[in-house]
């Protein structure tokens, strides 16, 4: 199934472009294709950034209890015990 893509013309620094194009020549990318992978790495950043804020919120309103940090305490040092330590 192939993606629907739209066309865009933009206006960019010069000096941006000639570090885009120097970019482009070492990975051998497409000038969409340079863009693409930019604004996704962008926009992924933004959906992280996203996720992790309702991750701490959500640890803030239900933390975890002292039963389950015990039951993972225990667990830690049982797994731990079974580790070859090097004595150096």
């Amino acid at each position: 199934m192939s993606q629907r893509r739209s066309k865009i013309a933009i206006s960019i620094d010069a000096r941006l472009l000639k570090r885009a194009e120097h970019l482009r020549a070492r990975t051998g990318e497409t000038r969409s294709a340079l863009i693409n992978r930019a604004l996704s790495m962008l926009t992924g950043n933004d959906e992280h950034e996203r996720r992790l804020t309702e991750y701490v919120e959500a640890y803030r309103r239900m933390p975890e209890t002292r039963a389950e940090l015990e039951a993972v305490r225990i667990a830690a040092k049982r797994s731990l015990a079974r580790v070859a330590w090097d004595d150096e």
